[in-house]
């Protein structure tokens, strides 16, 4: 089995011609061939998730007074997952929540918190795809996606979160998900 995440990818870009990753866009392709006992995973992950892609928006402001802790930033992303030999697809969605000026880390500026949750989210999404079993779930390799990613980003920035997309204000970053043309849809 075959697993990929595509996400930043133009819609734009020609299927015909021949696709090269870049900054811009992100390929996750997972190779599912199994592992043996005591080997590590077989899978084959490449890609890479660029900080421009994590739009925080400011939920919450921070405190005026700089020796107070508070204030959160939250972006919703919708990656779809594809299965390349099912051709099953999925759109995982997630939210990434940082606080703004956590208990005893001082004020986190919104470029560190883009680049960490870049770095964070393309380590998660090694970790859990390049362990994972022929036949898993593609809603199973998200959910654990998730799990992973909130372990991590946590480490980094005390009180981070990541979870369902319900934070209001939040702005939705779409990898990958295409949007049919007004012509292809049935509205």
């Amino acid at each position: 089995m075959l697993a990929s995440i595509i996400a930043g990818m133009r819609s734009a870009i020609d299927s015909s011609r021949p696709h090269i990753p870049s900054l811009l866009t992100l390929v996750l392709a997972v190779g599912l061939s199994g592992c043996s006992h005591g080997q590590p995973p077989l899978n084959s992950v490449d890609g890479y998730i660029g900080p421009e892609y994590f739009r925080f928006r400011e939920i919450v402001k921070a405190p005026r007074n700089a020796d107070k802790p508070g204030g959160w930033r939250a972006v919703c992303i919708h990656a779809q997952i594809n299965s390349g030999d099912s051709g099953a697809t999925t759109v995982c969605k997630f939210e990434v929540g940082v606080p703004i000026r956590p208990k005893d880390q001082g004020e986190i500026r919104l470029e560190e918190a883009q680049f960490a949750a870049a770095a964070m989210a393309n380590r998660a999404a090694r970790d859990v795809l390049g362990s994972a079993h022929p036949g898993t779930m593609l809603a199973e390799l998200c959910n654990r996606f998730k799990q992973t990613y909130e372990l991590m980003l946590n480490t980094k920035f005390s009180g981070a979160k990541v979870g369902a997309c319900m934070t209001e204000g939040t702005e939705t970053v779409l990898f990958g998900v295409s949007i049919p043309k007004r012509s292809e849809r049935n509205d």
